[in-house]
C-alpha cells in the first residue's frame, strides 16, 4: 500500500510530534519531514514529494497563511496544504487561501481520518476515467481513509441502503459483506451503473437479479444471507420498478 507523504511545519515541537504518531499509528501515512520554522522547510519541500503539508498558522517570522503563498509556487500543485491551529476562528481565512482543509488542535483520530478520507477521495476523481463497452457493467469502486481501494462488479452488488443519519449509501454484497460508498455517491450515480439496479424507496436500490419474489409489496431478495432492511416498494417508485422487472 501506498503512503502519504506528509510534511509537518509547526514551531511546537510537541504538537508536531503528537500528529505525526496520530497519522503514522492509524493511518498510510509516512511524515517526511518536520519543520519549527517555515523558512528552513521550504529546501527541503522543493526536494523531497509531498502529498500533504500540515501547517500551523501561529508561527514566529512569518505565519502559515503567508507562507502558504510563497511555498505554492514551488511546491507541486497537487500538494494539499492543511492548515493547523488551536483557534477555529482562523478558518475562514484558510478557506480564502484555497487550503484543502483545517485541521483544529489538538486533533483527534477521527478528524485527522476525514482529512486522510478526504484526499484519497479527491485523488480518486482526479483520475482519469475508462470507457467500458457497453456490454460490460462498469465496476463500482468503493474508497474508505486507509486508502483501499475496493473493485465490486456490479452483479455482485444486491442492495443499496442510504444511511440518512450519517448521509452516505452503502452497499450490500451477495456474500454478505457491506461497503460505505463514498460520500458523493447519490442514488443517480449508482442508478446509471447498469439498468439492473432500480430504486424502490428513496432508502433502497435493490438489483433487479437477485429479486426471488414480490411478497406484500416488498422485494423479497435471493441470497444466501439475511437482508436486515425495509425493502417495500414506495409508490412514488412503483411503476418505474415494474416496468423494470416485467422487462427481464
Amino acid at each position: 500500500m501506498k503512503k502519504i507523504k506528509a510534511y509537518i511545519i509547526d514551531d511546537n515541537e510537541e504538537a508536531a510530534e503528537v500528529l505525526q504518531i496520530l497519522m503514522e499509528k492509524h493511518y498510510p501515512v509516512e511524515v517526511t519531514g518536520t519543520a519549527a520554522n517555515a523558512y528552513d522547510a521550504i529546501d527541503d519541500l522543493t526536494e523531497k514529494t509531498t502529498d500533504i503539508i500540515f501547517l500551523d498558522i501561529e508561527m514566529p517570522e512569518i505565519s502559515g497563511l503567508e507562507f502558504c503563498q510563497i511555498i505554492r509556487q514551488q511546491i507541486s500543485p497537487d500538494t494539499k496544504v492543511v492548515f493547523y491551529s488551536a483557534h477555529p476562528n482562523y478558518a475562514i481565512d484558510a478557506i480564502r487561501r484555497e487550503a484543502f482543509d483545517f485541521l483544529l488542535k489538538p486533533p483527534s483520530v477521527e478528524e485527522i481520518g476525514n482529512i486522510i478520507k478526504r484526499y484519497y477521495e479527491n485523488k480518486l476523481t482526479t483520475l482519469k476515467s475508462v470507457d467500458y463497452p457497453c456490454s460490460y457493467p462498469r465496476p463500482l469502486l468503493v474508497v474508505n481513509f486507509k486508502n483501499e481501494l475496493t473493485r465490486l462488479a456490479v452483479n455482485d452488488c444486491v442492495v443499496f441502503h442510504f444511511r440518512q443519519e450519517d448521509n452516505y449509501w452503502e452497499v450490500m454484497c451477495k456474500d454478505g459483506a457491506v461497503y460505505p460508498l463514498r460520500r458523493r455517491t447519490n442514488s443517480d450515480i449508482i442508478l446509471s451503473l447498469t439498468q439492473n439496479y432500480v430504486q424502490i424507496n428513496k432508502r433502497h436500490i435493490v438489483n433487479l437479479h437477485y429479486i426471488d419474489m414480490i411478497a406484500e409489496n416488498k422485494c423479497i431478495m435471493n441470497t444466501s444471507v439475511s437482508i436486515d432492511a425495509d425493502l417495500s416498494i414506495s409508490r412514488s417508485f412503483k411503476q418505474s420498478f415494474l416496468d423494470a422487472f416485467n422487462a427481464i
